[in-house]
């Protein structure tokens, strides 16, 4: 079964998945070498030629640095070249907009991005739209970047409101919705939400979020979804 969205007269394949959490042991995502290989063969087996993974930097609660994931990316590589795997491997990181993400920036060859345009991976607390976001989105575009607004769909400050959302893509900032919002994996709002995004073409990216591989159940599931999205920029990254 190939990783896709559509139905069957029309499917977009979906070779390369942004976000996931598949470097053990560094955040919330797999705890084991065994889990993330795990995760990956079922990436292959869906027909995903690449993952792009993104481990949490979070000064509080997982403050990775771009060598402590590139060091455990290449853990992951070698056990992937050992077990036979051919899916290709790559990592940036999802950074949490604080005031430390900030600072980040400054130095910015520590920012981890992917693509040739630089894409940066970013997430917000889920209840509140932080003070700081005009001044990151405008920090990382003065820097090359471009801002890439992780599951918005799944933030109960927007619940009620998409404009915001609307507002900030025509600044720049990108938006990546999560694959199993779309089949009711977060609730029905995130779910509402998500739908929404792509039938109005909003939607940049789709990731799969995969944490553990519990979640690959509903994942799956998801990419069965019958909305055909037109603008998805993931197999631009292969």
């Amino acid at each position: 079964m190939l990783g896709w969205f559509g139905n069957n007269k029309k499917a977009y394949s979906v070779d390369v998945d942004i976000h996931s959490h598949l470097i053990p042991e560094i955040d919330d995502g797999a705890r084991s070498i065994d889990e993330s290989i795990a995760m990956l063969t079922s990436f292959q087996q869906l027909g995903y030629k690449k993952i792009i993974t993104t481990p949490h930097i979070h000064s509080e609660y997982y403050p990775n640095t771009k060598q402590v994931i590139e060091s455990g990316l290449q853990t992951l590589k070698e056990e992937i070249s050992r077990v036979g795997l051919t899916i290709k491997i790559e990592a940036a990181a999802e950074y949490y907009i604080d005031s430390e993400f900030l600072s980040l920036i400054e130095n910015s060859e520590e920012i981890m991005s992917f693509g040739r345009f630089k894409y940066v991976l970013m997430e917000t607390p889920f209840m509140n739209k932080p003070l700081i976001f005009d001044e990151v989105v405008f920090q990382l575009k003065s820097h090359g970047f471009v801002p890439v607004l992780a599951h918005p769909e799944r933030y109960t400050y927007l619940m009620d409101d998409m404009s915001w959302l609307k507002k900030i893509r025509i600044q720049g900032v990108q938006l990546q919705i999560t694959s199993s919002s779309l089949v009711g994996g977060y609730g029905k709002g995130p779910q509402k939400i998500a739908n929404q995004l792509l039938k109005e073409n909003m939607v940049d990216f789709i990731g799969s979020d995969l944490h553990r591989k519990n979640q690959l159940p509903l994942f799956e599931k998801s990419l069965r979804h019958k909305i055909i999205p037109q603008n998805l920029k993931n197999n631009e990254l292969i």
